[in-house]
């Protein structure tokens, strides 16, 4: 009833950390110890205390960097730290921080670097998020296969993933053996030993829903996420005399609700969903300032939503699309970014007399932050619902404050629209 692997504790709260430490029989591993002044001053001396590895996750007070040499810069500094208690290269893993490729082409190319760099320069052991690199497409695990293989080629020595899960687990048996890492192959023969068959999951094909002699309108560039187009014909309409305000009613705004429809369907996916939204928002930009006299209910709004990360979590990649998709649809959205207290958040509603509150959190240790701010909207007694989502979210939770949950940016948007009825019908 034991197994030889290391338990993994994860956690920021340094008191839980210690506490699992002093009864862990064997020698746990931390995750995570990263650059943020609180937690690097407190966690590595807990760490050095009772003998523990760490995952060194390069992240500092300034949120998440985006290049690789940024990151290199803050795992030098953990390193060097960690040095002067002690610590070797052995008893650290550095985590290669994989984002998700839906919302930065760039972002497995900047984790590859690291674990290469890791492997190459600094001799030090890697691990990997595998699933974040492919959040909010299609057919995952194509992804997250073809990426496990791509970091084990750059010198990854360990990954975060699914054990249960087939084509992964062979995968990563399969790089190991290419990459010299697995004697003659005898890892993956051992697994592998019987004949095995894996059926190929194919990618759902986004459907444009347009014929080939569609014309070339705003509704199309919107649809097909082409904001360059989308720029272009809206300024061509009104060299042209068209309406604005027809432009809109007949064109955006059918286009962002087709592109929303296929989003529901999962025809479309999340990197469809951004950029239909970007394209709107760059049209949008066009036609408002033509909107005059009458038609200046193209600039009233639906409500106003605060929305911010909570305190804590420096993730906002979720929060920041929930945000342009809540703007695109007629909210006047006040973004006031990440790791924000609970009082300006509640601070921000009352001053902007704010319909909603909306939340993100992406971690099991910052989302206990949201009925944080549940209870002080209720304690200044604010006409405000508040609505929450983020990756460790879900419906139970939320409701257990009472608010509001929704899974992702789109449902976001809808039940942004439901709570405004509701409040209007009030």
């Amino acid at each position: 009833n034991s197994v030889s692997t290391p338990l993994l504790i994860d956690t920021s709260n340094p008191d839980a950390l210690e506490a699992a430490l002093r009864i862990y029989p064997g020698r746990a591993i931390i995750n995570s110890i990263s650059a943020e002044k609180e937690k690097l001053n407190r966690m590595l001396p807990i760490a050095k205390k009772y003998g523990a590895m760490f995952v060194l996750l390069p992240v500092d007070d300034d949120g998440v960097p985006e290049t690789a040499e940024e990151r290199i810069k803050i795992i030098k500094k953990i390193y060097q730290r960690a040095k002067r208690l002690g610590f070797s290269k052995q008893d650290i893993l550095v985590d290669g921080l994989a984002m998700t490729i839906a919302s930065n082409k760039d972002s497995a190319i900047e984790a590859l670097k690291v674990i290469n760099w890791c492997k190459n320069k600094y001799d030090i052991n890697t691990t990997i998020g595998l699933s974040n690199i492919s959040f909010g497409l299609p057919s995952r695990e194509g992804i997250n296969s073809a990426f496990l293989s791509m970091a084990v080629a750059n010198g990854l020595t360990s990954a975060i993933l699914n054990p249960n899960n087939q084509l992964l687990m062979q995968t990563a048996k399969a790089a190991d053996a290419l990459a010299g890492k697995d004697e003659n192959g005898l890892r993956y023969i051992g697994l592998y030993s019987q004949k095995q068959t894996i059926q190929d999951n194919q990618a759902s094909k986004p459907v444009n829903d347009m014929s080939a002699s569609s014309k070339n309108t705003l509704f199309t560039a919107i649809l097909n996420g082409d904001s360059e187009s989308a720029v272009d014909l809206a300024n061509q309409a009104l060299i042209k005399g068209l309406s604005p305000r027809l432009l809109i009613d007949d064109e955006l705004i059918p286009a962002i609700q087709k592109v929303g429809e296929l989003y529901e369907k999962k025809i479309y996916f999340l990197p469809q969903l951004i950029r239909g939204a970007e394209a709107m928002e760059r049209a949008m930009k066009v036609l408002s300032p033509k909107i005059e006299g009458e038609e200046n209910e193209y600039k009233k709004v639906l409500g106003t939503v605060i929305i911010a990360t909570v305190k804590g979590d420096v993730h906002d990649i979720g929060k920041n699309i929930v945000a342009m998709l809540l703007k695109n649809y007629g909210f006047n959205v006040i973004d006031l970014g990440k790791d924000v207290e609970a009082e300006s958040i509640i601070e921000a509603a009352k001053t902007n007399n704010a319909d909603i509150i909306a939340l993100s959190a992406l971690m099991t240790t910052t989302m206990n932050q949201m009925p944080v701010v549940m209870s002080k909207l209720k304690k200044e007694g604010l006409d405000c619902y508040m609505m929450v989502g983020g990756a460790v979210v879900d419906n139970r939770f939320a409701q257990s404050f009472g608010a509001h949950y929704s899974s992702d940016a789109y449902s976001a948007v809808k039940l942004a629209e439901k709570l405004i009825k509701n409040k209007a019908g009030a």
